[in-house]
């Protein structure tokens, strides 16, 4: 049976919730071997003042981080766009448990791309070290998981791989309509080994895939490694759509947005959400999906796919023995039987491949509940489960 293990919607039900308020702060960074830059107060050197979005149990500014520690995620603003252009963007990923990072430099019109690759590693790693006693922003010592990505939109996409060349700190690289930038993106992904995340548009007559994004899949030296080029998606649907300079340079390409903004985010935002909850969190879940989306998700007009992101044997056993779950007959035609091998049980409800909720009254007893799936389609559904720690178990059950 072939069917569409995860399409777009199905994402949306697992990811797109909120958990934390998103804090704000604004950090000028320096580099003291390089001059010019944007903003000041950073010492010395080459300013990069950056714009912050962190976890917070209180929105606002400056205000305390959330309990735990968060990975960190830079990203690049494309070609004379600033970075409030993403808005949508960090805060989806902040309220997710990701410090978002977005340099503001080499916003003009004659930008130099060598520099903005330099400043975004540089922030990263920067962003990074603040975990510890520091001056510049306490507020986040003890607060920094020492994972990072680095990503970006159009030239921040491109310049995206000039950050991760040779970058030791680096664990995973995303990008949206990444555009060829000079120094050429294409041969810096020679040197990119972490795993990496290109998306574009099928409609983008800015930075098309096939000369663009395609061409950086070749050339990265990952061995995980996805290009999606989605269906309908322009030049400017990433980000939030409303920058005039994007716009205006799309129209004069003659390929005007046809998909709503808020569809294209949650196009392009459910892959980007499981990738990196499965390369910054280890969250083996997360992986499953991701992979399952890039194999069978209907919004993909064309992919490359290299290599896997799923867990082994040994850490999807860890990750699930809160439960141990099982499910039997699977396939079938009337009734499963779910099994869970401890009563750690917080919620459980049956999804279609869609998203939407059939069934959130499974009762258990004795750890144990037959479900009816008599009235159903044939087709695959989604089994969740969640335990008292918010662990969220997923499974799928075909019906006959």
């Amino acid at each position: 049976m072939k069917k569409l293990l995860f399409t777009l919607f199905t994402l949306i039900a697992f990811f797109s919730n909120a958990q934390f308020q998103t804090g704000t702060l604004t950090i000028t960074f320096n580099d003291a071997t390089r001059t010019g830059g944007f903003g000041s107060g950073g010492g010395a050197g080459r300013q990069i003042q950056s714009e912050v979005y962190y976890p917070a149990t209180a929105a606002g500014s400056n205000v305390a981080v959330a309990t735990g520690t968060f990975p960190v995620v830079v990203i690049g603003h494309g070609f004379v766009m600033d970075w409030n252009s993403y808005d949508n963007i960090y805060s989806i990923l902040s309220k997710r448990g990701y410090i978002v990072v977005m340099p503001r430099t080499e916003g003009s019109a004659s930008p130099n791309h060598g520099d903005f690759g330099k400043d975004l590693a540089l922030v990263g790693n920067k962003m990074l070290q603040l975990n510890n006693t520091n001056t510049l922003a306490p507020i986040f010592v003890g607060k920094v998981s020492q994972k990072l990505a680095i990503g970006g939109h159009s030239m921040g996409g491109g310049s995206s791989f000039l950050g991760a060349s040779n970058n030791s700190t680096l664990t995973s690289l995303f990008n949206f309509a990444a555009a060829q930038t000079n120094p050429r993106s294409s041969q810096a992904a020679k040197t990119v080994t972490v795993p990496t995340l290109i998306i574009g548009g099928q409609a983008d007559c800015v930075a098309g895939y096939a000369t663009n994004q395609s061409v950086m899949w070749d050339s990265t030296a990952s061995t995980k490694k996805y290009a999606l080029n989605i269906k309908n998606l322009t030049h400017c649907d990433f980000g939030n759509g409303g920058n005039t300079n994007c716009v205006l340079g799309q129209n004069i390409s003659l390929c005007g947005s046809t998909v709503s903004n808020t569809l294209a985010l949650k196009m392009y935002m459910n892959f980007l959400n499981p990738f990196l909850d499965a390369t910054l969190k280890e969250n083996c879940n997360a992986a499953t999906m991701f992979m399952d989306s890039v194999n069978g998700s209907s919004v993909i007009f064309s992919k490359k796919l290299q290599g896997s992101l799923l867990c082994n044997t040994t850490k999807i056993a860890n990750y699930n023995s809160l439960l141990n779950l099982q499910v039997y007959p699977n396939p079938a035609n009337d009734y499963v039987t779910i099994q869970a091998q401890s009563s750690n049980i917080k919620a459980s409800d049956l999804l279609t491949i869609d998203g939407r909720v059939i069934n959130n009254q499974i009762n258990f007893e004795d750890n144990k509940a037959k479900l009816s799936i008599q009235n159903l389609e044939k087709g695959i559904y989604l089994l969740r489960i969640i335990g008292q720690n918010n662990q969220i178990t997923t499974t799928k059950i075909i019906k006959n």
